[in-house]
């Protein structure tokens, strides 16, 4: 399952993340998506590890409406990793 986690990361583009959220009634700016793109591509394994550390610096670095957004939707989907 990782590996398969991997080849998608390798291959994201910032277009897949304004995709995803645009599906989800997320909304970013500019900044808030580079920032992410940067996150997921340099952190996502910490994700995977189980550390939820990570999104305390999120927070920080989005808007509040995103920020909650993503954390439920990660609560949804973090058992099927």
């Amino acid at each position: 399952m990782y590996k398969l986690i991997e080849h998608y990361i390798n291959k994201l583009t910032k277009e897949d993340i304004i995709d995803f959220s645009i599906k989800n009634d997320i909304i970013l700016n500019n900044d808030e998506l580079i920032y992410l793109y940067k996150i997921i591509k340099e952190k996502y394994k910490i994700l995977l590890n189980g550390d939820t550390s990570i999104f305390n610096e999120i927070k920080d670095n989005i808007n509040i409406n995103a920020y909650n957004k993503i954390i439920e939707l990660y609560n949804k989907y973090k058992n099927y990793l």
